[in-house]
C-alpha cells in the first residue's frame, strides 16, 4: 500500500501555477477525504526577519548591507521549510506553495549543509556569538532556529513528501524539466509528480495545432516514467474543482521517485581513486566538477552543490571527471608531497 504523503512541496517557473496549484490541490484532497491545509509562512518569516535584522544591528551593517544578509539567509525558504514542518501536526497533509524553482533549490543546498556548516550559512551570525555580541534570548532563538531547521530537513527528506514541479506546456519545457530534475538530483532530491498547467482539451474551441503540441507534452512527459497531474486550460471556472480533484487523485496514488544513490569510492591497485556521484537524469555535458579546499564542488545547470571531501581524498588530487551511465566518476590520484610512502 502507498504511503500517503504528508508534505507536497510545490516548486515551478515564474507563472506556471504553482500557487494556483497549491489552492486547487488543498481542495481536491478534502475531497478525497484528506485533512490538508496550505502553510502560512507569515508569522515565521517576521520572526526570522527580525532576528537577522537585531544580528546585523549588533553587527553595524548598514541597510544596503542588512539586505544583502537577508538575501543570503533565504528567509522565505527557511521560514517555509519550519513552518510546514510545524504544521505537520494540525493536519493530514501539508502543502508548501515553495515558490520559484531556484530559490527552492538553493534552500536545498542549505538544509543539505551540516550543522556546522550551516550556522556558517547564517551571516553574520557565527561571528557575533563568537563575539557573544547577541543578546542572550537571541543566541537561544539562534538556537531553535538551527534545531527547527534540522526537523524540516529531516522532513523534507523523508519517505512521506513529494516534490512536485509545476510548469506549462510550452516549447521547451523538455529541456527545462531535464534540467531541473538533474538539479534536484545535484540536491539529493527527486521530482515525484509534475503538475502540467494549461492543457487544452479536445473539442472545446482551441486553435490548433497550437493545442495538439500542448496535449502531446503529457505524453512526452509520461514517457520519462514521472506521474502527471493535467490541470486543463479551462474557458469556465466552474470546472476548477473537478480538475484539481482528479490532480489530487493522482498525486495520492503516486509512489516517491527514488532518491541518487550514496557517493560509492572505489580504490585501484595504482593507488588512485574514483568517486561515484549518482545523477540521475543528467546529461554529460550539463555537469561540472572541481574542488575548493577540502571540499568537491559539483555544478549542473549554473547550480552548485558543495560538500566535504572524504579524509583520503583531501590528500589527493582530481585528475579528470566525467559522466559515465548516470554517475559523475570524478578521477582522483594520490598527492605524492602528502603521500610520502606513495614516492
Amino acid at each position: 500500500m502507498l504511503k500517503r504523503p504528508r508534505l507536497l512541496i510545490l516548486s515551478g517557473l515564474v507563472g506556471a501555477g504553482a500557487t494556483r496549484a497549491a489552492h486547487g490541490l488543498r481542495d481536491g484532497l478534502i475531497a478525497h477525504g484528506v485533512t490538508s491545509t496550505i502553510v502560512d509562512v507569515t508569522e515565521k518569516r517576521a520572526q526570522i526577519e527580525a532576528l537577522v535584522d537585531r544580528a546585523s544591528e549588533s553587527a553595524g551593517l548598514g541597510p544596503f548591507a542588512m539586505e544583502l544578509v537577508r538575501g543570503l539567509v533565504q528567509i522565505d525558504g527557511i521560514a517555509g521549510a519550519i513552518a510546514s514542518s510545524e504544521s505537520s501536526a494540525f493536519a493530514e497533509t501539508v502543502i508548501w506553495d515553495a515558490g520559484e524553482i531556484d530559490s527552492f533549490l538553493r534552500l536545498l543546498a542549505v538544509l543539505g549543509a551540516s550543522r556546522a556548516d550551516l550556522t556558517g550559512m547564517i551571516p553574520p551570525i557565527a561571528g557575533l556569538r563568537a563575539l557573544q555580541a547577541l543578546p542572550p534570548d537571541d543566541v537561544i532563538a539562534w538556537q531553535r532556529l538551527l534545531d527547527s531547521l534540522e526537523t524540516a530537513q529531516g522532513m523534507i527528506a523523508g519517505d512521506s513528501a513529494r516534490i512536485l514541479l509545476s510548469v506549462e506546456p510550452d516549447e521547451g519545457v523538455d529541456d527545462v524539466l531535464t534540467m531541473r530534475m538533474g538539479q534536484l538530483a545535484l540536491m539529493r532530491q527527486a521530482c515525484d509528480a509534475v503538475i502540467l498547467d494549461g492543457v487544452p482539451g479536445k473539442g472545446e474551441g482551441w486553435p490548433e495545432p497550437w493545442a495538439e503540441a500542448r496535449r502531446n507534452c503529457v505524453d512526452r512527459i509520461r514517457a520519462r516514467g514521472v506521474p502527471v497531474a493535467v490541470l486543463p486550460l479551462l474557458a469556465d471556472e466552474s470546472a476548477d474543482a473537478a480538475a484539481f480533484e482528479s490532480a489530487a487523485g493522482e498525486v495520492l496514488s503516486s509512489g516517491r521517485a527514488p532518491r541518487p544513490r550514496a557517493d560509492r569510492l572505489d580504490e585501484h591497485a595504482n593507488g588512485g581513486y574514483d568517486l561515484h556521484v549518482h545523477l540521475p537524469g543528467v546529461p554529460a555535458d550539463g555537469v561540472r566538477a572541481g574542488r575548493i579546499a577540502d571540499s568537491l564542488v559539483i555544478e549542473v545547470g549554473g547550480l552548485r552543490r558543495q560538500a566535504r571531501l572524504m579524509p583520503v581524498l583531501t590528500r589527493c588530487e582530481i585528475k579528470g571527471a566525467g559522466m559515465r551511465d548516470d554517475c559523475l566518476i570524478v578521477r582522483f590520484s594520490r598527492n605524492r608531497s602528502l603521500w610520502p610512502e606513495a614516492s
